[in-house]
């Protein structure tokens, strides 16, 4: 009989975990899951391994029983089972639970009954929400799993298109107005922008709040928060000169000690951070019709560029309620969320903020 031949369930247990691994999410992007585990904590590290090993654990437990059922030998079943736990490299908690159900195999008679542990995807809660991949409902649609420790984005077939970490988000902001929620992810020292809209958007920015929130229960993630805008010392590296970069609704405004300037939002094309401590920002020269390029040096770079992606996010969103209404619109709230960490944003200490829409 097929059941009697060890290699059918050596294949049944490695089809079982690929499928469960698929749905969790786990097989996605594996470089880019392994370079983030060398970056966790210690503890953080141990929480997923036991995660790991409980998907395992409850897989062999079932099949461990599907192989009762069939009446396979006992002793047969101790042997391959124990051949697979050792190939699993199943840490010593949850196989010593594995240990203990073969032990009991001598004693349970043959027409005994093993419960079936639920699987792991099925116990996982998290929220889906459909979306469509742009700034209006004529995009792709696609769905937003809100999960432990990431965002998921599935296509309507299922397959995962993109994971983004909570570690990893720079920044978070929606417009109710518009149905438009934006986020701002690093990645590769660069960030990167993601528009998504959705009926539900208040909806999806509370789940996300929320999901974030209980990550930093577990003291993963800083929900230090700050307001729009700011003021940050800098050096400037053509001038050789020291000032005070503001971030302003309208733009960033350099002072230094004889002369300032400001740099309007409109013609703004591109910032980011280099090496850590220097903040580049390319501006657009109405007058010369061409790109400059300004360097500054500060020990706050990072959040000089969060600070401007904030302002960018509330443009954004709100860009997005003129079109959808055709008009222009008075001042409306929209809610911003930023963090002081280089390697997070939590959406904390927020404020309702009143600005023009454009």
């Amino acid at each position: 009989m097929l059941w009697l031949r060890m290699p059918f369930w050596e294949t049944a247990f490695l089809d079982m975990v690929a499928q469960e691994r698929d749905k969790i999410g786990m097989d996605e992007e594996p470089a880019e899951m392994i370079d983030r585990y060398s970056q966790l904590s210690e503890a953080d590290r141990k929480r997923l391994e036991l995660e790991e090993d409980r998907i395992l654990a409850t897989l062999l437990h079932n099949m461990t029983a599907m192989m009762h059922l069939c009446h396979v030998p006992v002793r047969t079943i101790q042997q391959k089972v124990r051949r697979m736990l050792g190939k699993a490299h199943i840490g010593l908690i949850y196989s010593k639970r594995i240990n203990q159900l073969l032990d009991e195999l001598i004693t349970l008679p043959p027409t005994g009954k093993i419960p079936l542990k639920p699987l792991v995807s099925r116990l996982i809660q998290k929220q889906v929400f459909a979306v469509h991949e742009g700034s209006n409902a004529e995009a792709p649609l696609c769905f937003l799993e809100i999960c432990d420790d990431a965002i998921i984005l599935r296509a309507c077939n299922g397959a995962i298109q993109e994971r983004w970490w909570y570690e990893r988000m720079v920044n978070m902001t929606y417009s109710p107005k518009a149905r438009v929620l934006c986020l701002w992810q690093r990645h590769d020292d660069q960030v990167h922008m993601h528009k998504f809209h959705t009926k539900k958007c208040r909806q999806l920015y509370n789940a996300m709040k929320s999901a974030m929130e209980r990550a930093a229960s577990r003291g993963k993630y800083q929900t230090a928060g700050r307001d729009l805008g700011g003021e940050f010392p800098i050096h400037d590296v053509e001038r050789n000169e020291g000032g005070l970069l503001k971030v302003r609704i309208d733009g960033i405004q350099i002072q230094f000690v004889n002369s300032q300037e400001l740099i309007e939002l409109s013609n703004i094309k591109k910032c980011n951070t280099l090496g850590g401590n220097m903040f580049v920002i390319e501006e657009y020269d109405r007058k010369r019709g061409r790109l400059i390029q300004r360097r500054y040096i500060s020990t706050a770079a990072d959040q000089i560029c969060y600070s401007v992606l904030c302002i960018f996010s509330f443009t954004a969103a709100q860009k997005g309620g003129d079109k959808n209404n055709n008009k222009n619109t008075n001042q409306k709230h929209c809610k911003t969320t930023t963090s002081t960490n280089t390697n997070s944003l939590l959406p904390s200490n927020r404020r309702e903020t009143g600005g023009i829409l454009s």
